[in-house]
């Protein structure tokens, strides 16, 4: 198999599971502790890698303690990130979440290197821009969609639908810097397995603390049994995409991996209406037809305006 295929299944896997995660997640978030499955599973994470680094690559916990700045940062966005993120998709239709989230990233990636990060930077073709606008309508669309009662779930009124369209903006805006910060680290020498553990420190710290409050806390108590499940479950959809997305990237082409991923939303919708809460929305539909093709025209864009190989 050569790895070009190789980086496709590797993308493809990481795909579907974040769309199981997405659906999944809102659905059991509903009766879990969403900082409860956050701190066992990114807690499971952060064991293996930072055990597994001081083992095989120590020099890289060196380099990280060199470069605290950035390491600390990294915590705080994916801290934030994640804690909005599982609550937007308690909140709100999953596919709206995912859409949303997915196309914050690369806007505000674009944005963040006017503002000193050129970690991010590339050159936007004609082809990029009306790709990014597309991608644009399509949020402002699914907003509309979500508070006007058209979508396939809100759990409450228009203001938790707000709610959850904001914490969707707010944690796609974080993830953009979760990004431009690793590719920073890795610059400075911390590969990504240090980094893939390193990450999570914070929000284990927190996520335990708002467990002990009960600031999630449902009024469903699962046995045991049943809560290990879907720990075990939470592992496979939270933590795996995470280190297929890192298998995929030397394996395929940055143009390959928009493309597939751009695909992600309409494999969330698809998977949710398997969930008996959520009712089929066409708008939603519509929504996210309108950011696949943005999605795809925008990486269409941005691989033309990168110089072919033997090209300076």
């Amino acid at each position: 198999m050569s790895k070009g295929v190789q980086g496709i299944l590797f993308i493809t896997s990481c795909v579907v599971l974040e769309a199981l995660q997405a659906v999944f997640l809102g659905a059991i978030f509903q009766e879990v502790d969403s900082f409860l499955i956050g701190a066992l599973v990114f807690g499971t994470v952060f064991v293996v890698t930072m055990g597994s680094t001081a083992l095989f690559r120590p020099v890289q916990l060196r380099a990280a303690r060199l470069a605290l700045h950035t390491v600390v940062m990294l915590n705080l966005v994916v801290a934030l990130t994640w804690s909005s993120y599982f609550f937007a998709v308690q909140m709100i239709e999953p596919a709206v979440v995912f859409t949303i989230f997915s196309g914050m990233i690369p806007l505000v990636t674009h944005l963040a290197t006017k503002f000193g990060f050129l970690e991010g930077r590339t050159t936007l073709t004609k082809t990029a821009i009306f790709g990014n606008l597309l991608i644009i309508l399509s949020i402002i669309a699914l907003i509309v969609t979500t508070l006007s009662g058209l979508s396939g779930f809100v759990r409450g009124d228009w203001t938790v639908g707000l709610l959850g369209i904001c914490l969707s903006l707010f944690s796609g805006a974080l993830a953009a810097y979760i990004i431009l910060y690793s590719v920073r680290l890795n610059g400075q020498g911390v590969g990504p397995l240090a980094q893939f553990g390193l990450r999570f420190f914070l929000y284990i710290l927190l996520a335990s603390f708002f467990v002990y409050l009960g600031f999630d806390a449902k009024d469903v108590e699962l046995p045991t049994k049943e809560l290990l499940t879907i720990y075990l479950i939470g592992l496979g959809v939270i933590g795996l995409p995470l280190y297929l997305f890192q298998k995929a990237v030397p394996l395929a082409s940055a143009a390959t991996i928009a493309a597939v991923t751009s695909l992600g939303p309409a494999i969330v919708f698809a998977l949710q209406l398997m969930d008996a809460r959520l009712t089929y929305a066409p708008a939603t539909l519509a929504g996210l037809i309108l950011y696949i093709i943005g999605a795809l025209i925008a990486a269409y864009g941005v691989a033309r305006s990168r110089p072919a190989p033997g090209h300076s």
